[in-house]
């Protein structure tokens, strides 16, 4: 579709109903902007997290330091499952890099300062840079990312967690385009 776009659009508009070609077009630029934004968004946040957590690493000595910090931010795309599993894998992978020195006096006490320090990059990550991110890339309001990441989250388990924000964003654009006169729909897209 990126490659063949003016192709693309002009097979949609011989198979499109012509009083909605407008608005389906319309629709999908709109999505496609969106979603890229809210794309490049998530990839600087896991840039950010990635930094962080090599960071935390770093400073505690943990034997490749990169590898787990990638695992772990990587991990971050599952939204708030994802950190806790990340902290978890971070911890088994500290105490395996540290296999051969004293438990009690290196492994237990670095695995604690990692695990503390990912629990701060959280706090970070989920008060400040997130909703900040998510909110301007898909021109929602935080709560309202929370609320339906939580949702589609309950409904559809983990996969859902990872298709709800766009999901969403693809829904308040169709529904901009075909119902602007709705209430509900007013609210929700008065900033798109």
């Amino acid at each position: 579709f990126l490659k063949d776009k003016v192709q693309f659009i002009v097979g949609m508009k011989k198979i499109l109903p012509n009083d909605h070609e407008e608005q389906i077009l319309n629709s999908i630029e709109k999505t496609r902007l969106l979603l890229t934004r809210y794309f490049l968004g998530l990839l600087l946040q896991l840039t950010i997290i990635f930094i962080l957590y090599l960071i935390v690493l770093l400073i505690f000595g943990v034997e490749n330091a990169i590898v787990i910090a990638f695992l772990c931010g990587l991990l971050n795309v599952i939204p708030y499952v994802g950190p806790f599993i990340a902290s978890i894998l971070a911890g088994i992978l500290t105490m395996l890099s540290n296999i051969g020195n004293d438990f009690q006096d290196v492994i237990l006490p670095t695995t604690i300062y990692v695990s503390i320090g990912f629990f701060i990059v959280q706090l970070i990550d989920n008060n400040i840079s997130s909703p900040i991110i998510f909110s301007k890339s898909v021109n929602s309001h935080p709560l309202e990312i929370f609320l339906v990441i939580l949702i589609i989250g309950i409904l559809f388990g983990i996969t859902g967690m990872i298709i709800a924000v766009p999901l969403y964003t693809t829904l308040k654009v169709i529904g901009k385009e075909f119902f602007p006169e709705n209430k509900v729909i007013k609210i929700l897209t008065k900033n798109l």
